[in-house]
């Protein structure tokens, strides 16, 4: 042994060295182990509030309430007079139940059209009989109420279209009401043709609001982006199509059973050209002019 080497250990040392490094491990060990514990219990923690937090958002936005509806569209639809000037309402509130438009003066007939901004027969009607509708408005023969549907939403492959677009209308009504014939026009004059293209983008939808001079853009767009009505229009379309009654005067159909469904004076028209439907008009209003 030199002088740099440690003295030799009896067993007894030995052993109680061993034990100590043993005790020492263990609690090393057990540390560790209580550490790993806590981070565990630590990340199980965040996971089950995250999943809270998760679960609490989709649980109140379940049970927000609905709020109100458009403007103008008390009667669950928007009601255009001479000089293509809409009729101002309150807005329906949440459960309440539409109120019917105000009565038209003799000789004036009340027309009322039933309209999906996705159905093609929809955008045919319009190219058909627009120019007799904008001549009527325009002398105050008739009143002309547009009651949006949003029924055809599975034929616009995954696109909604039915919904965006009736919500991009009825933001029109809400906002700009007297700009609403210009842009349903314009919108069923735009229509896509499906199988080549089945939906217009939101942009494209707020851009034909621009190209109809509908103002107070930048609110408009802001209302079909978030899709403001999309809640209202679906309920509108169950009561039109589904629980009834249709809210029209005198209407002697109790339910909406496709579109474009029209209403003179509460009684359907089918006929298939402007005359047809002036001679219909003629012969159930004592209108002058309207032939």
């Amino acid at each position: 042994m030199n002088a740099y080497s440690e003295p030799r250990q009896s067993k007894n040392q030995r052993r109680q060295e061993a034990r100590e490094k043993a005790r020492q491990l263990r609690e090393q060990q057990s540390k560790q182990s209580k550490r790993k514990k806590i981070v565990l219990q630590s990340s199980i923690a965040v996971v089950v509030l995250a999943i809270i937090g998760v679960v609490t958002f989709f649980i109140t936005s379940s049970v927000t309430p609905q709020g109100p509806g458009p403007r103008n569209m008390a009667s669950d639809g928007i009601k255009i007079g001479q000089g293509f000037i809409a009729e101002r309402t309150d807005a329906l509130q949440p459960e309440g139940t539409p109120t019917l438009s105000s009565e038209n003066p003799d000789g004036v007939a009340a027309i009322n059209i039933f309209i999906d901004y996705s159905c093609p027969a929809c955008a045919q009607f319009e190219v058909v009989y627009s120019e007799l509708f904008r001549n009527w408005l325009d002398s105050g023969t008739v009143t002309v109420e547009y009651h949006p549907l949003s029924f055809r939403d599975p034929q616009t492959a995954g696109q909604r279209y039915a919904t965006r677009s009736g919500n991009a209308a009825v933001c029109v009504a809400d906002l700009e009401p007297d700009s609403f014939f210009e842009y349903s026009e314009t919108l069923l004059f735009n229509q896509p043709a499906p199988p080549e293209q089945v939906s217009l983008s939101d942009n494209e939808l707020v851009a034909l609001a621009e190209e109809a001079g509908v103002a107070n853009i930048d609110e408009v767009e802001t209302c079909i982006k978030e899709e403001r009505f999309a809640d209202w229009l679906e309920d509108a379309t169950i009561r039109a199509m589904g629980t009834g009654p249709v809210p029209v005067r005198n209407s002697q159909i109790p339910i909406v059973q496709g579109t474009p469904t029209v209403l003179v004076n509460g009684q359907e028209y089918v006929g298939r050209s402007p005359a047809d439907l002036a001679a219909f008009v003629a012969s159930v209003e004592d209108i002058d002019g309207a032939e």
